[in-house]
């Protein structure tokens, strides 16, 4: 243990002796790099004193963020690189980088990466099995992922073996048998990317454009990507962040956003990620990040539905589908989540492209044929048609998991379900809580409509027969 820990600290040492002497560096004395490990948090970075909101923490140069373009290997098969989805660069950079071991000018850097990270590619399928229901695990790709690599790195490699050194040797030429010392090293590669790696800005292209709350629309596979070294060191929080990287001219700088007293943690923001994205992007959830849970309702289960309420044939479905995705309104799946910072569901979970979709899907056919005739989408209002079908949509939702809220209640309390089948279990209860939050709105919400009729009551006539009065509403 004490033979680890010395390890551990030498390597960290060794990294901020690198860091330090990178031409262009910057580092605020207030700030430190810290082992963590006695709260399971790895490395990270403290106030050594207190720091002051927008003040600059450090900077680092672009020279040293490793990605396609810094990386030796550019200088060698520049085209090839450039050829490459911009993940799939960086995952090739890491492979050449990571083994060449000490003769690679990030050696001090790479020393401080995980050698595992917990990501859900690394479950087995049991492990997966508890997650049953969550569509996280349509998200995985893993098969996908060893398809691109086959098919776009192991030529590369095979071609170059001259430049891999360590791991050439390890991959036959015959690329059908015997891929998997590649998959190996492409899904460590490939891990440390989801975890570590930040988007970058094509150079000609200037600063990104953010949204009103600072953050950059996700494009996981397109954006250009790098390793910001120390800038992943920070450990993160969706509520209590304090800090956060800006891209500029020549450096990305990491920036105090509020007052940080001495001793505490400097954290980093991702964003409102629910627990099952931080599951499958760094391996670990939070309990802050609760309350930014989803569960996805796809665009089969609307349709499906909308279909048997209304009474509708497949082929009026099918296009319907197909207005909404001309109009813009569809979706693949939808996001229903839980309002931030409560337990208490409200309007506001429900999207205005999920009201609108489920409007068109629910249409009556005249009212359909007026839509496409007009061009037009309905308004996200929500009616009893709207909820019957969200109501249906729902139960079919909460059949998909395996387990009850109770039953994973239970569980939770037993102390010896820990590691990654305790993540599991908290993952698919929380979308479970919200089917049923959002399921009992609905049924309020139901009885409101029934009951309480307004000088703005509109009808949505069933295909079945009498209207249903309904309130309309803005979302």
């Amino acid at each position: 243990m004490a033979l680890e820990h010395r390890n551990f600290q030498s390597n960290s040492d060794a990294f901020m002796r690198w860091l330090k002497d990178q031409d262009g560096f910057i580092s605020s004395p207030k700030i430190a790099l810290a082992d963590l490990r006695y709260r399971g948090a790895g490395r990270g970075v403290v106030a050594l004193a207190d720091i002051d909101e927008e003040v600059e923490l450090f900077s680092i140069p672009h020279t040293s963020v490793l990605s396609a373009t810094t990386c030796r290997l550019n200088e060698h098969i520049p085209d090839e690189i450039a050829a490459l989805p911009a993940w799939l660069r960086l995952v090739l950079v890491l492979i050449y980088e990571i083994y060449q071991g000490e003769a690679s000018s990030w050696f001090p850097y790479i020393s401080v990466l995980p050698e595992e990270v917990d990501t859900l590619v690394y479950w087995s399928e049991a492990e997966l099995a508890d997650l049953q229901g969550s569509a996280v695990l349509s998200k995985i790709g893993k098969e996908a992922a060893d398809e691109a690599f086959v098919e776009f790195l192991l030529p590369i490699v095979i071609k170059n073996a001259h430049l891999f050194q360590n791991c050439a040797h390890d991959i036959p030429r015959d690329r059908v048998d015997h891929k998997e010392a590649l998959l190996e090293y492409a899904h460590r590669a490939a891990s440390l990317i989801m975890a570590y790696a930040f988007d970058l800005e094509e150079e000609e292209e200037g600063l990104q454009e953010v949204d009103d709350e600072g953050f950059v629309e996700d494009n996981e596979e397109n954006n250009p990507k790098g390793m910001v070294p120390l800038a992943d060191m920070l450990n993160a929080d969706g509520e209590f962040n304090n800090a956060r990287l800006y891209h500029e001219e020549r450096s990305l700088t990491m920036t105090s956003t509020r007052k940080i007293k001495k001793g505490e943690e400097i954290l980093n923001d991702y964003g409102p990620l629910p627990r099952s994205d931080l599951l499958r992007r760094y391996g670990y959830i939070t309990v802050n990040n609760k309350q930014w849970d989803v569960v996805e309702i796809s665009i089969t289960l609307l349709s499906e539905a909308a279909r048997a309420i209304q009474g509708l044939s497949s082929e009026s479905i099918d296009e319907r589908v197909q207005f909404a995705q001309d109009m813009e309104v569809w979706e693949e799946t939808f996001d229903i989540s839980r309002e931030a910072g409560t337990e208490t569901f409200h309007n506001a979970g429900f999207d205005a492209g999920l009201l609108q979709t489920i409007n068109i899907l629910s249409a009556t056919e005249d009212d359909f044929e007026h839509m496409r005739h007009a061009g037009k989408v309905p308004k996200a209002a929500m009616n009893l048609i709207t909820i019957e079908v969200l109501l249906k949509a729902l139960g079919k939702r909460r059949k998909e998991f395996g387990t009850t809220i109770a039953e994973d209640q239970t569980l939770l309390q037993d102390t010896a379900v820990h590691g990654r089948r305790r993540m599991a279990i908290e993952v698919r209860l929380g979308e479970k809580e919200i089917i049923e939050v959002a399921s009992s709105y609905l049924i309020q919400k139901q009885a409101i409509l029934f009951t309480t009729p307004s000088p703005d009551v509109g009808t949505q006539k069933s295909s079945h027969g009498d209207g249903h009065k309904a309130k309309r509403r803005k979302m």
